[in-house]
């Protein structure tokens, strides 16, 4: 993926990719499954996939203290300019991230948006 994107010449957003697909391939293994991970290019922005058998529906939970999981789509979230997930046929479902390249020419460390 780093080479797809610096081939791309997008490499101010290789960091929050790497975050995202950590994050959203995490999920797809946790449910024990088979996953496709794609990656594509829309100008300054990549477009990342991750595709599992699993119809349940991506769940971002509320912060806790006491626990040490439950923030991956948090990150997700942060990290991306855009995100969501739909059903797939015959099952499954694919989550999806839009990471863009700012117009500063910098990506912004994954953050709260303003």
């Amino acid at each position: 993926m780093k080479i797809a994107l610096a081939d791309w010449k997008i490499n101010d957003i290789i960091d929050n990719a790497l975050i995202i697909v950590a994050e959203l391939v995490t999920n797809a293994v946790k449910l024990g499954d088979v996953f496709h991970l794609s990656l594509s290019r829309q100008g300054d922005t990549a477009l990342i996939e991750v595709t599992d058998r699993s119809e349940a529906s991506p769940d971002r939970r509320r912060r806790s203290l006491d626990r040490v999981d439950g923030r991956g789509l948090l990150l997700v979230e942060a990290c991306s300019r855009d995100w969501g997930w739909r059903l797939e046929e015959p099952g499954g479902k694919t989550v999806w991230a839009l990471v863009e390249t700012p117009d500063t020419g910098a990506a912004p460390p994954c953050g709260p948006r303003m």
